[in-house]
């Protein structure tokens, strides 16, 4: 599953592409003093810290969206430590599990999220010699990703997290070349549908129309 993307707009570049592709309006006024604190990769892998966008009232979309910086890979409410901590896999979440696991289920109810990237990365090829496949939208735009978050408190220290949702590929899908298993990726309509708690948020769990994604170098490679 996907252990590494990349998020390279502006905070400025972000707040347009929200609005032209999404029409969501991404306040930054709100995340401020998170963000100049906690400066986020551009290259992240599990473990970074990495941008994510939240609704700023999760019962009300018309109020909406702010940015966060948390760590990637959720620290699930029922970790005893320090958010550094928590070693375990959680930068993924598979769709179909994600609402019985007790890492995500609580933040499948109450705390979605949309994670912007400009692309993410998959290996094909033999052990040792393998080719990375940057994966991105083929007209160019942001991807934007379906996301759980989650707040973690500690003897005093508050940590966000995030995690990724996947969901797996069929025959004739873009990535099932790649990998059995997609992040969800989100249009216009899916990410209302996705951060709308009254909704099904199954709607989204499909993959993007062929042709959506494109891959470089484009082919896979046998292993």
């Amino acid at each position: 599953m996907c252990n590494l993307y990349r998020n390279n707009p502006t905070l400025q570049e972000l707040v347009e592409a929200f609005g032209q592709l999404l029409d969501l309006k991404l306040h930054l006024e709100a995340g401020t003093a998170t963000l100049s604190n906690q400066p986020w990769r551009t290259e992240v892998y599990p473990r970074y810290q990495g941008l994510f966008v939240r609704p700023r009232d999760p019962k009300d979309l018309g109020a909406g969206l702010e940015p966060a910086v948390g760590r990637w890979g959720i620290v699930p409410f029922f970790h005893k430590g320090p958010a550094a901590g928590w070693k375990f896999p959680t930068n993924n979440c598979r769709s179909e599990e994600m609402h019985a696991k007790p890492s995500f289920r609580d933040a499948l109810k109450a705390k979605r999220c949309i994670i912007p990237a400009s692309d993410f990365s998959e290996w094909t090829g033999p052990k040792g010699k393998m080719t990375r496949h940057h994966i991105r939208r083929a007209d160019g735009a942001p991807l934007f990703l379906a996301g759980l978050w989650a707040s973690h408190a500690w003897e005093g220290e508050r940590t966000d997290s995030y995690s990724m949702v996947m969901m797996e590929t069929a025959e004739g899908e873009d990535m099932h070349p790649f990998h059995s298993r997609q992040p969800v990726v989100l249009d216009r309509e899916g990410a209302r549908t996705w951060l709308d708690l009254a909704a099904d948020y199954r709607a989204v769990l499909k993959a993007p129309a062929a042709g959506t994604l494109a891959a470089e170098p484009p082919a896979p490679v046998a292993a």
